[in-house]
């Protein structure tokens, strides 16, 4: 079907390059989260088809990509739930401490998107449909204190074994399967330039930024578990809680709305 267009059309444009760039996972959570510099890749082919007008060329633009992207963000965790021990007491539980959370995810996309030119200028603007087919979620404790406070007595233990507190094995990185969005909603916007390097050919640079406002989520609702969690100390004869380290991408960040931004490269080639 491409190449019949391109035979008939008055203006079409087949594109092909690399594009790379910084990606920044925008995470939602109701803990103090801070995105860290990360970087996503991916392979374009296109298909553009222009109107020429007084003003310029105007046209649509689609195709399809392949990508790949890595970033990850800090997580200042501050957590509370309240357990009872086998005596019926009342411990109120705090959670502090810093983690990271890493997202790695491979994806395919397909723009549809207005475009523009003139004398070399290039814009285009519109949306991206994005689906990731493979996904790794990866998360490292750098620390963490387990405070347990007897609220009849007033009483803080914190750290020691008989009310919780984390092995060191605990502390190291846990991957797990799965983590981004399937499916995915873009805006994007690219502008740059094009140069003629033949009757029929052009070598093509843009810069583009593409925010991802609407994706099919980690999960529904608040999260139902904290990242560290203590189990209930319920055996008189065995009073040593299970302190378990529980999906940062389900228990704290309940979405990302990953931003991307770089430079894309293409050789075109125009059929008339």
């Amino acid at each position: 079907m491409l190449i019949v267009t391109c035979a008939l059309s008055a203006q079409s444009v087949l594109s092909f390059g690399p594009r790379g760039g910084v990606e920044f996972m925008m995470p939602k959570s109701d803990q103090t989260t801070h995105s860290k510099l990360g970087y996503s890749g991916a392979f374009d082919i296109g298909y553009t088809y222009y109107w020429p007008t007084s003003s310029g060329d105007w046209g649509i633009h689609t195709g399809v990509s392949a990508g790949y992207a890595k970033n990850e963000c800090q997580i200042e965790l501050n957590q509370q739930f309240t357990n009872y021990d086998y005596l019926d007491t009342e411990m109120l539980y705090t959670i502090t401490g810093d983690a990271n959370a890493m997202l790695q995810r491979a994806y395919a996309e397909i723009p549809l998107m207005t475009a523009f030119r003139t004398n070399g200028f290039v814009l285009q603007l519109g949306l991206k449909g994005q689906y990731a087919f493979w996904s790794r979620a990866t998360q490292t404790i750098k620390s963490a204190s387990i405070d347990a406070y007897y609220v009849p007595f007033d009483v803080h233990v914190t750290d020691e074994l008989i009310t919780g507190v984390l092995s060191p094995d605990q502390k190291q990185e846990m991957v797990l399967s799965g983590g981004a969005p399937t499916f995915s909603l873009l805006t994007s916007m690219r502008i740059g330039y094009e140069f003629e390097v033949g009757k029929v050919s052009r070598l093509g640079i843009i810069a583009y930024l593409d925010y991802n406002v609407w994706n099919t989520g980690m999960g529904s609702g608040a999260p139902s578990t904290p990242l560290i969690a203590v189990s209930p100390i319920t055996d008189p004869v065995d009073p040593v809680p299970t302190v378990t380290v529980n999906n940062a991408f389900s228990s704290v960040i309940t979405g990302v709305n990953p931003l991307q931004l770089g430079l894309s490269l293409y050789y075109a080639i125009e059929f008339k």
